[in-house]
């Protein structure tokens, strides 16, 4: 696992700011970032919202934030579990906002068939990751794909952005990984990198 280093006192800690995400295929990234386009368009070049770059576009399974880098055994412990689950095809379809289209803070496109048994890894990887002494956040999972965070006053642009979003079909793609992500902030942006991935049967 690649580590970061913050120095406290005389310690010196290894750290990493980490997630699981099951990734995108080439051509579903490649369909979600022509939506994406046009929910810019919509919204306004000079709209206050913040756009998922293509490459990091994802779906976030279980956030973990930072941890040492000894705990890679633990996290390989909680996700091996999930090797006995299926690929499966996921469809990506329809859009929406966090918390609700009238105080929308994040955008997001959302899944149709294979909703469940994402669902399913999902809490199988929670439940082990629980297990194993990780924190997590409490509300239930909801399979979707972050595309954008709205800054204060953005609500119209938003709106705007999410009536361009296409009621069919975006992508469909085979769901065979689950990935452990490493987030590496910067003040050009966070960039990704793979830690560890388990493969479904």
């Amino acid at each position: 696992m690649r580590s970061l280093t913050s120095s406290v006192g005389s310690d010196v800690v290894a750290v990493v700011r980490l997630f699981f995400s099951v990734p995108l295929s080439d051509e579903a990234r490649s369909a979600a970032a022509d939506v994406l386009r046009a929910m810019k368009r919509a919204a306004g070049d000079e709209a206050p919202l913040s756009w998922t770059k293509d490459e990091q576009l994802h779906f976030t399974i279980a956030f973990l934030g930072e941890q040492s880098d000894e705990t890679l055994p633990r996290l390989r412990a909680a996700a091996a579990p999930c090797a006995a689950f299926r690929a499966f095809e996921l469809e990506l379809r329809g859009g929406g906002a966090f918390p609700n289209p009238r105080r929308p803070r994040v955008l997001w496109l959302g899944v149709g068939d294979g909703a469940l048994p994402l669902q399913q890894i999902a809490g199988r990887l929670c439940s082990g990751l629980r297990e194993g002494g990780f924190a997590l956040e409490a509300r239930p999972f909801r399979g979707h794909l972050t595309v954008a965070r709205v800054r204060p006053g953005g609500e119209r642009s938003a709106l705007r952005a999410l009536q361009v979003v296409p009621s069919t079909a975006i992508a469909t793609f085979n769901v065979e990984r689950l990935c452990l992500m490493q987030s590496h902030l910067s003040p050009h942006g966070a960039k990704h990198t793979l830690v560890d991935e388990t493969i479904l049967s």
